[in-house]
């Protein structure tokens, strides 16, 4: 993935989402429901979701990928500040990344293998 390739950021920490938007090309949503009207309207090469937004959680919108989009969760990215091994189970099977919030400016780089 190239850094040109457009990402779908869901975070309401507007300076997390400045960070990364300095570093990547990418939208910001500040909550659930914004989300899923990109996803609908937007193509992305990758999504980056908070597991804590506002208006409908980003595990909301990680079940809305699952029902509406359905295929490989390669290219989904789960950000927390949490214990990353019970996001891990909350969410269930399928999903290939969790980050710590933190890191994720580095973290989603190396995920990506953005270059």
């Amino acid at each position: 993935m190239s850094r040109t390739d457009k990402i779908l950021v869901v975070e309401d920490n507007p300076v997390i989402c400045r960070a990364i938007e300095e570093q990547y090309n990418c939208d910001c949503a500040t909550d659930g429901w914004d989300a899923i009207e990109k996803l609908e309207t937007s193509a992305y090469a990758a999504i980056v979701i908070d597991a804590d937004v506002p208006h409908h959680s980003g595990y909301g919108v990680l079940t809305w990928i699952r029902e509406e989009v359905g295929g490989a969760m390669d290219n989904v990215i789960f950000m927390t500040s949490s214990d990353q091994e019970e996001v891990r189970r909350r969410v269930g099977g399928g999903l290939a990344h969790v980050i710590d919030k933190r890191d994720a400016v580095i973290e989603i780089g190396l995920v990506l293998g953005v270059r």
